[in-house]
C-alpha cells in the first residue's frame, strides 16, 4: 500500500484559483470522487488530508472507503487570526474561540487537529518564509488543548526557529519543515515528532519557469541534505508530497515524493506507519 501523508483532495495541482472556485459554493462531489479514484488507481491506500474550509476533505472522509482508501482529515486548519492558512481554515482571536473550533472539528469528524506555526515559502522574494510565526507559548497552549481532547497535532511550519518552537511545544508531526538545521533536528529527535517533508512541492517546480531555478535548486538540495541527516539520526520520515499544490499532481505527486526519498536512501515505511497510528482520534 502506498501512503500519501500530506495531501489536499480539493486541489488538482494546476490552478489554486480554479480549485477554490470549484468548491466555494458547495463541494464539487464529482471532482472529489474523481480525485479519490485517481489515488486508488495509483495504489494509494492511505491519505491524510491537510483540511479545507469548503468541506471537500470532510466529504472525502465519508466516502473514501468506497475506493479502498483509509482517509484521515482535520476537517479544516485552525489558525490564529492574522496568521497563514486562512484559505484553508478557520481563525480564532482568543483561546475560548480556539477551544470551540477544536470542539466543532471533533463534532464534524476530525481525526486530528492541524495548526499553522509559520507561513509558506515566497519564491518570488528569495524563498523567505511569509507571515507571522506563532509564539512558543501559543503553540504549547493550543497543542495541549488538542492533546487533552484526544487529538494528535499536525503543524504546517517552515523556518528553523519556528520548527524548533513547534517541536518543543509538542507537535506530533512537522509538515514541510523547510530550512531545518542540525539543532532543529536534534529537538525533533528528542520530542519524537514525525517529519513529513513535502519535498515534491519544491522539487516539482524546478524547470517549470515559474520561479528562479537556482533558488529552487538551493532550497531543494538543502532540504534533501537535512532529510539525509534526519534519517541518519533515526527521525521517522513519512511520505507526504503536498499533493494538489502547484505541479504536484494527484497520484503522480505521491510517486514523485517517493522517488525523491528513495534517491537519498530514505525508506518512509516507519514514518508512514506512525502517521497511521498516531493521527486518529484517541477518545
Amino acid at each position: 500500500m502506498i501512503f500519501e501523508c500530506h495531501g489536499h483532495i480539493m486541489l488538482d495541482g494546476f490552478s489554486y484559483a480554479e480549485a477554490i472556485a470549484r468548491h466555494e459554493h458547495g463541494v464539487d462531489e464529482g471532482f472529489v470522487r474523481q480525485n479519490l479514484q485517481i489515488n486508488a488507481e495509483h495504489g494509494i491506500g492511505f491519505y491524510r488530508d491537510g483540511g479545507d474550509k469548503h468541506g471537500a476533505s470532510a466529504f472525502a472522509r465519508k466516502i473514501a472507503h468506497e475506493y479502498g482508501i483509509d482517509y484521515r482529515s482535520p476537517i479544516y486548519i485552525i489558525l490564529k487570526k492574522g496568521h497563514y492558512g486562512a484559505m484553508f481554515g478557520r481563525t480564532y482571536d482568543n483561546i475560548t474561540e480556539y477551544r470551540k473550533l477544536v470542539e466543532e472539528a471533533g463534532q464534524l469528524g476530525a481525526d486530528f487537529i492541524k495548526l499553522t506555526a509559520s507561513g509558506m515559502l515566497d519564491f518570488a522574494h528569495g524563498g523567505e518564509v511569509t507571515g507571522v510565526a506563532m509564539s512558543g507559548d501559543d503553540l504549547r497552549e493550543t497543542i495541549k488543548i488538542a492533546h487533552d481532547e484526544g487529538f494528535a497535532v499536525m503543524i504546517h511550519v517552515n523556518g528553523v526557529d519556528s520548527i524548533k518552537r513547534a517541536a518543543e511545544a509538542g507537535a506530533d508531526s512537522i509538515e514541510h519543515g523547510f530550512y531545518m538545521d542540525k539543532e532543529a533536528l536534534e529537538i525533533v529527535k528528542q520530542t519524537g515528532a514525525i517529519w513529513v517533508p513535502t519535498s515534491a512541492a519544491v522539487g516539482n517546480l524546478i524547470g517549470k519557469g515559474f520561479y528562479d531555478d537556482d533558488l529552487l535548486v538551493r532550497i531543494f538540495e538543502g532540504h534533501k541534505s537535512a532529510l539525509k541527516t534526519a534519517a541518519e539520526m533515526g527521525i521517522p520520515i513519512a511520505c507526504g508530497s503536498d499533493v494538489g499544490a502547484s505541479c504536484v499532481i494527484p497520484g503522480l505527486g505521491t510517486q514523485d515524493e517517493l522517488a525523491i526519498l528513495e534517491s537519498i536512501g530514505i525508506d518512509p515505511s516507519l514514518g508512514n506507519i506512525l502517521i497511521k497510528e498516531v493521527f486518529k482520534k484517541k477518545c
